[in-house]
C-alpha cells in the first residue's frame, strides 16, 4: 500500500485537476525526499506547466514543460491530496493523513501551489517515499533500468503464457513470486491476497507447483482484484483492518471474519515475512508443503504486516 490501483488513482487525479496548470511555488519540508534526485531542489518546476501524468508499476511520473519529469514513489505510506480552487479534493494512497482533514498535515512533506489556486500535497507518515526530478529522457531511462515486468491491467497487460513462464522458474511461495515487480508490475500485498483467494490457491504453494489448469483463473483473479481496487480508488485498509466496499477486500484485513465464499473463519499467517490473509477451506495447503508461520485466530497476539 499504495499499490497499482492507488497509484493509478493518483495519476488520474492529477490528470483531472492539474494538466495545464502552472506551478507558482512549492514548499519542501523534507529534503530527504530528494535523496535519489539528480537535481538537488524542485526549483526548476516553478513557472512550468503540467503536461501530463504517467505511471509505470508503482512509480508515478508528472511531466512538466521544459523537458522535466518528476518521478515519485509512495513506498509503504505515501499519499497525494489535491485540493482544487473550489475546495473539492481528490485524495489517493495511504489513509493517513485523513483525506477529510486539514492540509498540510504533520506528515505532509511537500506542498505545491498552482496558478488557479489548486494545491498538491505529498504526505508520508513513514518517510520511505522518494521524489526524483530530472530531464524526461533521464527519468525514462531510470524507469526502464528497473526492468519491471508487464502490468497487471491496462495497456499490454500480462498474458497467461507470460505468467506461466514467470512462475515456473521460481520455487518460492507463489505469493512472494507475485510480489516481485520484475515478474508482474504493480501488485502488492493486498491485491495478491485477494487474487489468490479468488483463484483458490494457498499463498505458500511453491510458484512452480501451481497447477497449469489454475493459471487462467489466477490471471483472471489478478485482473479482477486490480480492477476492483481501481474502481474504488484503492482498497480501504486502516491499521491492517479492512473497511470493505461492496465486500472488497474479501480476505485481506478481515482476520476472524467469515469467508464470503464458504463461511470459514479467515486467518492471518506469515508468508515470506508478509502478513497474509486467507481462507483455509477455500485455499487448502498443498500436500507436502510446510505450513506458513503465525496461523492464528482472532484474540491472539497481533502479527505485524
Amino acid at each position: 500500500m499504495p499499490e497499482l490501483p492507488e497509484v493509478e488513482t493518483m495519476r488520474r487525479n492529477i490528470e483531472k485537476s492539474l494538466i495545464g496548470r502552472t506551478v507558482v511555488r512549492y514548499e519542501l519540508l523534507s529534503p530527504f525526499l530528494l535523496r535519489h534526485s539528480s537535481l538537488p531542489t524542485l526549483d526548476p518546476i516553478v513557472g512550468k506547466n503540467v503536461l501530463g501524468a504517467r505511471r509505470r508499476a508503482k512509480i508515478l511520473m508528472i511531466d512538466f514543460e521544459g523537458d522535466l519529469t518528476m518521478a515519485m514513489h509512495s513506498m509503504l505510506a505515501g499519499q497525494i491530496a489535491i485540493i482544487r480552487a473550489d475546495d473539492s479534493r481528490l485524495v489517493a494512497g495511504h489513509p493517513f493523513p485523513s483525506p477529510t482533514g486539514e492540509f498540510p498535515a504533520k506528515m505532509t512533506h511537500l506542498t505545491v501551489w498552482f496558478d488557479d489556486g489548486s494545491q498538491f500535497y505529498f504526505s508520508d507518515i513513514r518517510q520511505f517515499g522518494w521524489i526524483r526530478l530530472a530531464p524526461t529522457e533521464a527519468i525514462q531511462a531510470f524507469v526502464e533500468s528497473m526492468a519491471f515486468g508487464p502490468e497487471g491491467i491496462g495497456k499490454d497487460p500480462v498474458d497467461v503464457d507470460t505468467l506461466i513462464r514467470g512462475l515456473s522458474r521460481r520455487r518460492i511461495p507463489v505469493k512472494t513470486a507475485l510480489l516481485d515487480q520484475k515478474l508482474l508490475a504493480g501488485l502488492g500485498n493486498i491485491y495478491v491476497d485477494e487474487a489468490l483467494h479468488r483463484a483458490k490457491i494457498h499463498p505458500s504453494t511453491p510458484a512452480n507447483q501451481v497447477p497449469l489448469e489454475k493459471m487462467p483463473a489466477l490471471l483472471d483473479a489478478i485482473q479482477w482484484a486490480l480492477t476492483e481496487g481501481l474502481r474504488q480508488g484503492g482498497a480501504k485498509v486502516i491499521h491492517t483492518k479492512a473497511y470493505p466496499i461492496d465486500n472488497f477486500p474479501e480476505v485481506h484485513g478481515r482476520e476472524g471474519e467469515a469467508c464470503p465464499v464458504c463461511g470459514t473463519t479467515i486467518i492471518k499467517v506469515r508468508v515470506g515475512q508478509r502478513g497474509t490473509y486467507l481462507c483455509p477451506n477455500c485455499q487448502p495447503l498443498p500436500e507436502g508443503v510446510m505450513p506458513p508461520q503465525g496461523a492464528r485466530t482472532r484474540g491472539s497476539r497481533p502479527v505485524d504486516e
